[in-house]
């Protein structure tokens, strides 16, 4: 439980940095960066401070988590993400050196977004597999 709580801490780190975007007049750089450092910090600290509680208080989910065979799906899911994720962000990266515009900026949204589709086919693909 104590361990637990050091989650806690992403919030704070999220928000002071969000608080430094709007204070303080930064270059545009460093707004970016700062406001990725908030959506990070922000979203992994709430997706690990709610699955410590479910594991604490839901049965089921702590059954479904600690399954053999979900554990084996996950990995292959996540093994193939990455790789999957690695050649979206090369790409974008291609694109934000040569074009310098608002374009990468919308590729790097559209690949977020597709993110979650590719790991839920990917994941279906496992299950039938398992």
């Amino acid at each position: 439980m104590k361990n637990n709580k050091i989650w806690y801490l992403g919030y704070i780190i999220g928000i002071c940095s969000l608080i430094l975007v709007f204070a303080l007049k930064l270059n545009e750089a460093v707004e970016i960066a700062l406001t990725f450092v908030f959506a990070i910090c922000v979203s992994l600290s709430h997706v690990k401070i709610v699955h410590h509680k479910m594991m604490e208080k839901d049965h089921n989910y702590k059954i479904s988590v600690n399954d053999e065979r979900n554990e084996k799906i996950r990995d292959k899911v996540n093994a193939t993400m990455a790789s999957i994720l690695m050649l979206l962000m090369g790409m974008i990266a291609v694109v934000c050196i040569s074009v310098k515009a608002y374009l990468p900026a919308a590729l790097l949204a559209v690949s977020v977004g597709c993110s979650p589709l590719i790991m839920f086919f990917i994941n279906r693909y496992y299950e039938k597999e398992y």
